[in-house]
């Protein structure tokens, strides 16, 4: 499938034809199976809005994905997936018993409400992790995916607003980045320190690192939008730039009290149908 046969979101009211996804001639989606690592060195960049909504259009697919929560803190993926375990009397199996040696990736890996769909997840306990010299550490995601039983087609990591050893280990597990980040100087400052981590990991670690999509999470019409826009055209030039446009309902759908995919949700929602031709480009599929 070539991605120029994938048509783009319609425009409507909201995004201006600027806005329009940027495919370079260089663009090229990331291998089968998927790997994908939504970082970025800040909180609310989008990051698990990200994650969570890939993955769900992903499994609509027919894929089999699993979501990696790289992220000790709390209303990330994990709250928002709800991982289905019988254990109610406290944390169960989680992605810090596996780093530790006291489980296997499959002990970690649960289901949820989606089908197809699975989520490992991470409580406020993760943060041990990074205050500890566990050995291979770096390693241990990718260990995670290479030992599972029944392999995935797509693996995402959500990752923590730091740039830590644990985010090392997502690059290195899942070496197609994907970059969230809204347009203010907040999110451009930490770019900064952001691209200095994906540098050093790509040459000392992970040479096949690469940046794979830039997204203006929560777009609005103004200059200072386009300019963004413009720079992270030229600062990523082989990757694909696009906007996701603002919608209540995404952060309506990961409130406690409701706690469901955004296609359930709210199917039609402007914001989904960016997330949809995300997905399709990165998976090299045309709409059904």
């Amino acid at each position: 499938m070539s991605v120029s046969s994938i048509s783009p979101p319609p425009t409507g009211d909201e995004l201006p034809v600027w806005l329009q996804p940027r495919i370079p001639a260089g663009f090229a989606p990331p291998p089968h199976p998927i790997r994908l690592c939504c970082i970025m060195q800040k909180g609310g960049s989008g990051k698990s809005t990200a994650a969570v909504c890939l993955a769900c259009e992903f499994a609509l697919m027919g894929k089999r994905v699993r979501v990696w929560d790289v992220d000790a803190q709390l209303g990330g993926a994990t709250h928002w997936l709800a991982p289905l375990t019988e254990d109610r009397r406290g944390e169960p199996p989680n992605l810090l018993d596996m780093l530790k040696g006291e489980a296997s990736p499959d002990e970690v890996t649960y289901p949820t409400q989606v089908p197809g769909l699975y989520v490992v997840p991470s409580y406020t306990s993760l943060k041990q992790v990074e205050l500890e010299s566990s050995p291979g550490l770096e390693n241990g995601i990718e260990w995670g995916i290479d030992n599972t039983s029944e392999p995935f087609d797509v693996e995402i990591a959500d990752c923590g607003p730091s740039l830590g050893r644990l985010t090392i280990a997502s690059l290195v597990g899942m070496p197609n980045v994907i970059i969230p980040l809204k347009a203010s100087g907040f999110d451009l400052n930490a770019l900064t320190e952001l691209n200095r981590t994906l540098d050093l990991t790509q040459r000392r670690v992970k040479p096949e690192l690469a940046v794979t999509a830039v997204l203006l999470s929560e777009v609005l019409k103004s200059n200072l939008t386009q300019a963004v826009f413009d720079a992270m055209c030229a600062d990523y030039p082989n990757a694909l730039v696009m906007g996701i446009r603002q919608s209540v309902k995404v952060r309506e759908a990961s409130l406690d009290s409701i706690r469901k995919p955004l296609h359930v949700y709210a199917p039609d929602a402007t914001v989904r149908t960016d997330f949809q031709y995300l997905a399709r480009m990165l998976a090299r599929q045309a709409a059904a």
